[in-house]
């Protein structure tokens, strides 16, 4: 028999203030234990003890710990997006490695720190039903970048958009399954990679920045 598939959807959106603080301690608890145990530690009765707050207010929000999950991967998702976008501003009165750089570093700004809440997260993106809400995200991400590359006369703007996306993604998780990171060298060596790429994209195809 197949398994059921988890409630991930919220029982409601916080409207006032007060609900809006419980739904962010749920949030930095539940961070905190995956941080600290994992999945192994990660339950609705931990992450309400962890937050402050009864099991029954907990439940007011999210029915199960997936659907706790599902909502820290829709913020993550969501805070890249709008960092990405706000890292493009202004892309007319810089260089392609001025911006590149913004948009490394806002990626990296996102990105789970931790190997054992990285390790949850990723497991939570592969088997929560939110395949098609990811898409939509990363598709957007993507356009975003897109959006830079064609400002720049990129070849093959679109395909190149989502190589650029993955390889700055590859390198980051990578890189932060260790314990310790220095951002700034890795920062680097993800710009020095995608400039490497586009370098030899224009070269391939005999284009050029404006």
């Amino acid at each position: 028999m197949n398994k059921p598939v988890p409630t991930i959807e919220p029982r409601k959106r916080p409207r006032q203030a007060r609900s809006t603080v419980t739904v962010d301690a749920i949030m930095e608890a539940s961070a905190r234990i995956l941080r600290t145990n994992g999945l192994a530690g990660f339950n609705t009765n931990a992450v309400a003890d962890k937050a402050g707050i009864s099991v029954g207010s907990l439940y007011q929000y999210f029915p199960t710990k997936e659907a706790i999950l599902a909502e820290m991967l829709r913020r993550k998702r969501k805070h890249l997006l709008a960092d990405m976008v706000a890292a493009l501003e202004g892309m007319e009165t810089r260089g392609d490695e001025q911006t590149t750089r913004r948009l490394v570093v806002a990626a990296m700004r996102n990105q789970a720190r931790h190997p054992k809440l990285a390790q949850a997260l990723d497991y939570a993106n592969a088997v929560l039903p939110l395949h098609e809400e990811i898409a939509r995200t990363n598709r957007a991400i993507v356009e975003a970048v897109e959006s830079f590359l064609v400002f720049r006369n990129t070849p093959r703007s679109s395909e190149a958009a989502a190589d650029i996306v993955a390889l700055a993604r590859g390198m980051m998780l990578q890189a932060f399954r260790g314990d310790k990171v220095d951002e700034a060298a890795l920062t680097d060596r993800i710009c020095l990679a995608i400039a490497g790429y586009l370098a030899e994209l224009r070269r391939v195809h005999g284009r050029h920045d404006r």
